[in-house]
């Protein structure tokens, strides 16, 4: 087996592998759709549509401002991505007539929302990160439980079988693992982001309310 690639490893690793790739596979796709999504969070994002708001505050203008909430967007590689900040924007100008602590209220029960929208998927990488090693310990039993099979036999040509058990093992055990650390890791990540900047979206809302409702 000393000469054997990557993909002769995993064929030994058993049907096992072949599960934990389908949950990599799954656990990339998330993972790159939440570091788009996530760009929506960056500071300078949130600053630049403040401003462009209050540009059109300065003129008396709520229409614009309501515009201007309704088309921002944020580019990030080739893909154009909502902003929940401008989201709650839009509805702050659309419940304008409310009073100050309504629309304050208002404001921040549509911030969970969209906040709601960004953990979104992120209860798959916690799954992923809770079963993969389960996986990889059922395709490692399977693979011991060939290999003392191998054993029982006197046969001593069976000795193949059970080095290929015990690969199997291995394999599967070690590929659990790969699945499951990145995605807890993006998880946490992922979660720790938010948890960091939902204060300054806070503010941020605080402030454009108390520009509005002086």
């Amino acid at each position: 087996m000393g000469n054997e690639s990557l993909l002769d490893l995993l064929m030994h690793g058993g049907f096992t592998i072949f599960i934990l790739l389908i949950c990599s596979i799954l656990s990339l796709k998330v993972v790159i759709e939440k570091l788009i999504q996530f760009n929506c969070l960056k500071q300078r994002h949130n600053d630049d549509l403040l401003n462009k708001i209050m540009e059109c505050i300065e003129r008396k203008s709520l229409k614009d401002a309501l515009q201007t909430c309704k088309t921002y967007k944020i580019n990030v590689l080739f893909f154009k991505i909502s902003s929940p900040l401008a989201s709650v924007f839009k509805h702050i100008f659309e419940h304008f007539y409310l009073t100050k602590e309504e629309l304050q209220e208002s404001a921040f029960n549509k911030l969970d929302q969209e906040t709601a929208k960004l953990e979104n998927g992120l209860g798959v990488l916690a799954t992923l990160g809770s079963i993969s090693p389960f996986i990889g310990l059922f395709g490692t039993v399977v693979g011991i439980i060939k290999s003392f099979q191998a054993l029982s036999l006197s046969d001593t040509s069976n000795y193949a079988h059970v080095m290929s058990g015990i690969a199997e093992a291995l394999i599967a055990t070690a590929a659990g693992l790969f699945v499951a650390v990145p995605s807890v890791l993006f998880y946490n990540y992922f979660m720790k982001k938010l948890k960091l900047n939902l204060p300054s979206l806070d503010e941020t809302i605080y402030s454009l309310i108390r520009t509005i409702k002086k």
